[in-house]
């Protein structure tokens, strides 16, 4: 499956130049995830309030919870982060502005029966954070692996098809009049016509990055309350990306040699969705309810750049930049079912479940066309990435009127199949070889609540851990005879990115 994704790609790339191509699978699941991120109510229940509702962060996973106001309510959050060892000159920690929205209610009649309110809202958000520190040894290499062997098979590749330019990272380390290099170089016959290029195992490498940005969402939000059983919304959703990655690999060699490279990417881009909500109280007695949603595809606009520097065992260094590529990118449809209780007014319950199958996002042109690269990645994509779940649990408790105490817990599926890696063109602009096989994501949430006349203070604690496999680079090696000589797996390095997540909202009724 390995070797079949890899050249799949290179079967596409042989007609046609890619410079301008940098995506793939593990991209598309940064572009799809979310964070849990709201008000802090919503967050110290662990986001199960889809069904019980009356929070402004509902617009963005059930629409019909805003149906439950009475009143009007406006509010804002703001949050500090907090996670690994700060690494490359960045702080270990940063605040952000999480949440600030209204909603205003229309009370259509006075009777029990029909139509009882129209609310409309607006509401803003941090979808994602992209705030993280990576650091780490690379482990495993006992002399036998290293990142050149990569560099090697791209460079290879370059000249077995005969690509001019060469891609950044090859074009980066391969031996040329412009640089020194870091590749051994060979010819293959007497005549001097066949390149070859092969690395050298590695002694010891390291890997240090720093992401920051975020995903920001706008919902403008309509919902209606009929005979106070059944409720229905709508919202409206529109997204503005900016993703940053800094990233620093370091390598010594068997020979003693060693390099660094230092790398940047860029991705910006807008898009918008529509979300779709229900909520039912089945018995008219009762306040126990239940709610679907459905979210379509967010369709994006993106914008990638990128560049690095090499830095070589001579001491000499060498840039290259790539301009500004254009792209659309769709995420998946996303489904979910939602359950909330009270119990008199002391103790509200909530769960959730929401599902996306992220092996159907997809990649095209600026135009919206597929093309034989983009069809290679998002064939790729469904190799790599699978159906991922989402369970919520949270709860509120009232020990008095006007003080609560939150809890909540979340739980998200890996998006990773097993054995996932990542595929690199021989003629693309990437300069990382690096990737990390995610697993499940554990959040723990707790809140406290206060209301005063007119208004309310809530405090919120998030813990987030995730656990992940962390490759350098591929595995993959051939010698200068063609034959593979590294084909057994690299095993993984474990690493985390867990974080902490402390958030405050100041909010008013009218």
């Amino acid at each position: 499956m390995k070797i079949y994704g890899k050249y799949l790609l290179l079967a596409a790339m042989a007609g046609a130049s890619t410079a301008a191509f940098a995506q793939d699978s593990y991209d598309a699941e940064t572009f799809s995830s979310s964070d849990l991120n709201g008000t802090a109510r919503f967050v110290a229940m662990g986001g199960a309030l889809g069904a019980l509702g009356g929070d402004l962060s509902v617009m963005s996973t059930n629409p019909a919870g805003t149906a439950m106001y009475r009143r009007g309510d406006v509010s804002f959050t703001a949050s500090g982060l907090f996670g690994n060892k700060g690494q490359l000159g960045f702080d270990s920690s940063k605040m952000s502005l999480d949440q600030g929205g209204i909603v205003f209610t229309f009370e259509e009649n006075g009777t029990s029966k029909g139509l009882q309110f129209i609310n409309f809202g607006i509401n803003y958000q941090k979808k994602k954070n992209f705030f993280a520190n990576i650091g780490t040894e690379v482990e495993n290499l006992n002399g036998n692996l290293s990142q050149t062997f990569q560099i090697a098979d791209l460079a290879n590749d370059n000249v077995y098809y005969g690509s001019d330019p060469w891609g950044t990272l090859a074009d980066l380390s391969a031996e040329s009049k412009k640089h020194d290099g870091i590749l051994y170089h060979f010819d293959m016959d007497e005549d001097g016509e066949l390149d070859k290029y092969f690395g050298v195992g590695a002694k010891s490498a390291d890997y240090k990055s720093h992401t920051y940005g975020a995903t920001t969402q706008e919902d403008v939000n309509l919902s209606f309350n009929v005979s106070n059983q059944f409720f229905y919304g709508l919202s409206l959703g529109v997204y503005d990306l900016e993703r940053n990655r800094e990233s620093r690999y370091s390598e010594v060699g068997m020979d003693g040699y060693g390099y660094q490279i230092n790398s940047w990417y860029k991705t910006s881009g807008d898009g918008f969705d529509v979300k779709l909500g229900f909520i039912c109280r089945p018995i008219e007695e009762s306040s126990f309810r239940f709610g679907v949603t459905v979210h379509t595809p967010t369709f994006y606009n993106m914008t990638d750049a990128n560049g690095a520097t090499i830095y070589y065992p001579t001491n000499s260094s060498y840039s290259l930049d790539n301009g500004n590529y254009d792209y659309k990118f769709r995420t998946p449809w996303k489904f979910g079912v939602n359950l909330g209780h009270t119990v008199g007014d002391n103790l509200a319950i909530g769960a959730e479940w929401e599902y996306q199958d992220l092996s159907t996002t997809h990649y095209s042109d600026i135009d919206g066309y597929s093309n034989e690269y983009f069809e290679s990645v998002n064939e790729y994509t469904k190799e790599t990435l699978k159906g991922q779940h989402t369970f919520k649990v949270g709860l509120e408790y009232k020990p008095i009127d006007d003080f609560s105490l939150r809890a909540g817990y979340n739980l998200v599926t890996s998006p990773f199949k097993d054995k996932a890696f990542r595929t690199l063109t021989f003629d693309g602009p990437y300069t990382e070889t690096a990737f990390t096989n995610w697993g499940a994501t554990n959040r723990f949430t707790f809140g406290l609540g206060y209301k005063f006349k007119g208004g309310y203070f809530d405090v919120a604690y998030q813990y987030q851990m995730v656990k992940g496999d962390f490759y350098a680079f591929d595995n993959y090696a051939e010698d200068i005879t063609g034959n593979a000589i590294s084909e057994y797996s690299l095993s993984p390095t474990k690493i985390n990115n867990n974080r902490s997540q402390l958030m405050a909202t100041i909010g008013f009724r009218f």
